[in-house]
């Protein structure tokens, strides 16, 4: 089951967690139908995988993930597709 985003590592108006939320709404809008639970499930375990991760620009290290699976939606990819975007370096790590 999935965490609730509020208590994922990063408080609720964090930039992150806000882009997120922008990818969620770029999926309903493009399928409204679509069930984002993987979706809210991939992005909850990726931030608990690099809860301690920087990158070397010193940002937090899921603005990557989270901005990879934007460049999927935006290829309109599916759900899975999106989510495997997210999770992508937490098979690296």
């Amino acid at each position: 089951m999935a965490a609730d985003p509020a208590t994922t590592p990063h408080p609720a108006d964090h930039p992150i967690l806000l882009r997120f939320k922008d990818l969620e709404a770029k999926i309903q809008r493009q399928r409204p139908t679509e069930d984002l639970t993987l979706l809210r499930e991939s992005f909850d375990f990726a931030a608990a995988q690099h809860s301690h991760q920087k990158r070397k620009s010193g940002e937090p290290y899921l603005i990557h993930p989270v901005e990879v699976a934007h460049l999927l939606a935006d290829m309109r990819l599916d759900s899975v597709c999106i989510s495997t975007g997210l999770l992508h370096d937490v098979v690296e790590d």
